[in-house]
């Protein structure tokens, strides 16, 4: 009866003491249990012949101090039960029972950048297309399952990012879903562990051995897969690691007492290991600042050498994760391990077949400029409108701000300079340059006549415009040298042999302005080289 006491004081301490750690060391536990029916793990303790001792052991959620929605903190919560058991009464139909004796005092570390297949023997025999598990421990705190095929990239997701550039042509292990986990340890006696998959609830158990192991599902608990260690045959996959990964599930900033910042996981632990003056990321970086000293950080929370960077920004939009830096040497892209790479290749985006398309056009006639605009819609007449810009001279040079007098897009494209500024057009005037902006209108008594083509097996109709009077307004004097605008959706413009961005500058600036990476561009000002930072418009 002493003895059983102890252990229920011995149990109220640790529920009360076990917040947000990884591990939680039970010594006195010689078994324990669980079912499909209960969300929490049965631990034993033999307190004589046939008589056992019962505890709860559930690992839960708890909001953190400063009430952040991101992420939740993990905590252990211990309930001793009063009553004693036989071993008959513990070894139940439908639940799994290990015994300390048959597990291994097996340490986590040695399961750390380690991959290991997960053979299901209870499968039947798998098809050749089935895809194969495989289970990662990427991080102390942070684990994958990962399913692999064989193959092409053909049916790859361009929507996600890779963290190393990966031909379609490549034939390789490709990941085709992904899932993440915090691993967390039980310790028992003679310090036998089991190891635990947690993700919003415990998914997975493991009982490891120096070969690997048994992974067992925890609502499932007879259902089990032999973790077989696959030494590098699925290196191929490494690209895909955090294709699937939300950094705000895992990772939030917490404020200090003192106003600086640090990085936590679920466990609550510092995985920077050190306090900044602010920290921010998005999907495949993390960047911290302190004092006048930038450090970046890939999802593996490793430091990568970017020189003394200035400022440090992640490129969102690509297919391989890329950050630009400015640093002492000038502007630079990065990828993931921290290579210099030339640049980024953009995500593709999903775009629907069907969809409606506009060109314009720049058309001249009897000395009359007009914009026409020929509107296809899939499921509706094509629509031809014309508008007299009035205003204009004959003898004037008209053009769409990229010099182009000809342009289309449709309803997938989302790049604003894709469009050109259809409104905005660029004029030539006795050889100076600047910007007019029309309104296309037309009154709704103007009809249309209706012409009609046959294409093949079906009828097209045309509805067409008589052309509108329009009349324009000048929004940036036609008295410049030049203005273009570049492929980067910038308008330069050129005057005194210097130059500027409209609509930033009223007047040229720079005495020469190049663009380096997408944020960072190299200027000369008063002859003086330097670093334009597009984004905030901040000299460097």
């Amino acid at each position: 009866m002493k003895k059983l006491l102890a252990l229920v004081i011995l149990c109220c301490y640790h529920a009360t003491s076990l917040h947000a750690q990884q591990t939680i060391s039970l010594p006195d536990v010689d078994a324990v249990s669980f079912d499909d029916s209960s969300n929490d793990l049965k631990v034993y303790t033999k307190i004589g012949p046939n008589q056992y001792t019962r505890q709860s052991l559930q690992v839960e959620e708890k909001t953190r101090h400063d009430k952040s929605p991101n992420i939740m903190l993990i905590k252990w919560n211990i309930n001793p039960h009063k009553d004693t058991l036989s071993r008959e009464d513990i070894d139940k139909p439908r639940q799994r029972l290990v015994d300390a004796q048959e597990l291994h005092a097996m340490p986590l570390d040695e399961y750390i950048n380690k991959t290991f297949s997960i053979d299901d023997h209870e499968k039947q025999k798998p098809q050749t297309n089935d895809p194969t598990s495989v289970l990662k421990f990427l991080r102390q705190d942070f684990a994958t399952i990962q399913d692999l095929v064989y193959g092409d990239g053909e049916h790859d997701n361009y929507n996600r990012t890779l963290s190393i550039n990966l031909p379609d042509s490549a034939v390789t292990w490709r990941s085709t879903r992904s899932s993440y986990f915090v691993p967390l340890i039980l310790e028992i006696k003679g310090g036998k562990k089991i190891f635990i998959l947690y993700k919003e609830g415990i998914r997975y158990v493991i009982l490891p051995s120096p070969k690997g192991g048994l992974m067992c599902s925890f609502y499932n608990p007879l259902y089990s897969a032999k973790l077989t260690m696959a030494g590098e045959k699925y290196d191929g996959a490494k690209p895909y690691e955090f294709q699937y990964f939300n950094r705000y599930s895992f990772y939030d900033v917490e404020k200090t007492e003192t106003g600086k910042c640090r990085l936590v996981n679920q466990l609550g632990e510092d995985v920077l290991k050190e306090e900044y003056d602010w920290i921010s990321g998005s999907y495949r970086f993390i960047i911290a600042k302190r004092g006048n000293r930038i450090d970046v950080f890939n999802l593996y929370l490793n430091k990568l050498n970017v020189g003394k960077a200035k400022v440090a920004r992640e490129i969102e939009t690509c297919m391989v994760g890329c950050i630009e830096v400015l640093n002492e040497k000038g502007a630079y892209y990065y990828d993931e391990m921290g290579q210099k790479v030339k640049g980024f290749i953009k995500r593709w985006r999903r775009v629907c077949g069907t969809v409606i398309d506009w060109t314009h056009n720049i058309l001249k006639n009897k000395g009359k400029h007009l914009v026409q605009i020929y509107t296809r819609d899939p499921g509706d007449p094509d629509i031809d409108e014309r508008y007299w810009l009035s205003d204009l001279l004959p003898s004037d040079a008209v053009t769409f701000l990229d010099g182009r007098k000809s342009f289309s897009y449709d309803e997938n494209s989302d790049d604003p300079k894709d469009k050109a500024y259809p409104k905005m057009l660029r004029v030539c005037r006795k050889g100076k340059y600047g910007i007019m902006v029309y309104e296309y209108y037309r009154e709704k008594s103007m009809l249309p006549e209706y012409n009609y083509e046959s294409l093949g097996n079906r009828d097209k109709t045309i509805m067409i415009y008589p052309p509108a009077k329009v009349v324009g307004k000048t929004i940036f004097p036609i008295n410049n040298d030049f203005l273009i605008m570049r492929s980067d959706g910038y308008i330069y413009f050129y005057k005194d042999k210097k130059v500027g961005l409209y609509p930033r500058d009223k007047v040229p600036v720079y005495d020469k302005i190049m663009k380096v990476t997408d944020s960072f561009y190299h200027i000369v000002k008063k002859g003086i080289p330097g670093w334009l930072d597009i984004k905030t418009n901040r000299e460097y």
